[in-house]
């Protein structure tokens, strides 16, 4: 008979077989989560590595004909150093601020106007890429046009989104 009390070599392995189970399923678990997740990501990284991949996601979202996606291409690229410029406006605007802000302890006029500057240009801003969404948005058929304004309306309305802020249209 064997005491239970007593230990034995064969015993030894059998105590860590659990944590083995546990390690094993774990490994399991994150191989299959990184697999599924390489592979439903493959076509939006397909579609980002592609030429002109940034405005593919507008072409697949919005049903996009050939020449729509032509002409939205070549009001992209034109608006693209407008839109540098008006953010260059922006951050020297911005800067300016800052320095008056850090430099004074109180209110000057050479601040207040700075500021009253950096909200002009900020209006430009926001002016052009308002025109710019709506020249697109002629582009697209009636319906999709519509909800392209509703998905970009976030863009102009709450300007506080950063960048990368996934927009989400409405189900209308």
């Amino acid at each position: 008979m064997s005491n239970p009390l007593i230990r034995t070599s064969a015993s030894e392995p059998i105590r860590y077989w659990p944590v083995f189970i546990l390690v094993g399923a774990l490994a399991v678990g994150l191989f299959a989560f990184y697999a599924c997740s390489f592979l439903a990501t493959r076509d939006v990284r397909d579609m980002v590595q592609a030429p002109n991949g940034e405005l593919q996601w507008l072409r697949r979202e919005f049903h996009l004909s050939d020449p729509q996606f032509k002409n939205i291409q070549s009001l992209q690229a034109a608006y693209a150093p407008v839109c540098d410029e008006m953010c260059s406006r922006i951050m020297e605007a911005n800067s300016k601020v800052d320095r008056l802000v850090s430099e004074n302890r109180e209110v000057t006029s050479e601040l207040e106007a700075a500021m009253r500057e950096a909200g002009v240009v900020q209006q430009d801003c926001r002016k052009n890429m308002l025109a710019h969404i709506y020249q697109v948005s002629a582009q697209m058929d009636p319906a999709e046009g519509q909800r392209y304004l509703r998905m970009m309306k976030s863009r102009v309305v709450q300007p506080a989104l950063s960048s990368d802020t996934a927009v989400r249209a409405a189900a209308e």
